[in-house]
């Protein structure tokens, strides 16, 4: 249960988000009037890919993955969403349904939206709209350089790239240089990024850990500054 205050301190952070730039009062108030702050725990579902594309959503505290499952019902297209950040950019003014699934990957803190209600004040804010084209670009240049990354026969550099995928996306720069990944990953889900078995993944992670390319320990991932 959020608490008044809480609840009052993050209606502050939406008001000051940069995605939000140049709204009018007016605006702004019709949106923080609609929103709603929910928390959620980890392992959680959001919404299934297929859903009704009902809500946009601003990530408080925590982090959310999305991802999209292929024909057979394999998961596919991972990608990883932090504190700070809004989603899902994909179906903007055209899809019906959410085109991935999302579910939390922490204790997560979201400030939740009406699809309609963003997508009308997007089209009345240009500064607003140049921030969501920005921000969907970096997405599609993230996703490409991973797509390419992936595209070979080695385990072990499909396994290094996708720690480095995660430091990317969620990592955080530590005094020392290195990239801690600050939410636990346990190989399982490791795997599923690379592409590669359990099995292989854990090999191939001992091997960068000699190499001195990374450091894993307690689900937690280190990418050391001589590999960025």
């Amino acid at each position: 249960m959020i608490d008044k205050n809480d609840y009052t301190e993050c209606l502050l952070k939406i008001k000051h988000h940069p995605e939000f730039a140049g709204m009018s009062e007016r605006d702004m108030d019709e949106l923080v009037n609609a929103i709603t702050i929910k928390e959620y725990h980890r392992g959680q579902v959001l919404y299934d890919q297929g859903d009704p594309r009902n809500n946009f959503y601003l990530i408080i505290s925590g982090i959310v993955k999305s991802l999209h499952y292929d024909e057979n019902g394999d998961e596919k297209l991972y990608f990883y969403i932090k504190e700070g950040k809004t989603f899902p950019f994909i179906g903007l003014f055209s899809g019906e349904n959410y085109s991935y699934s999302a579910e939390t990957m922490s204790e997560v803190k979201l400030a939740i939206m009406p699809m309609q209600l963003f997508e009308k004040l997007l089209k009345k804010n240009p500064d607003m709209m140049v921030s969501v084209i920005k921000e969907m670009g970096r997405i599609i240049n993230t996703t490409e350089i991973q797509l390419r990354k992936m595209v070979t026969t080695s385990a072990k550099k499909r396994v290094e790239s996708a720690v480095e995928f995660l430091g990317e996306q969620i990592g955080e720069k530590q005094p020392d240089g290195t990239i801690l990944i600050p939410y636990p990953t346990t190989l399982i889900e490791l795997s599923k990024i690379s592409g590669t078995t359990r099995e292989t993944t854990s090999q191939m992670v001992s091997e960068l850990v000699k190499d001195q390319k990374i450091l894993y320990g307690k689900k937690y991932f280190r990418i050391l500054t001589d590999n960025k």
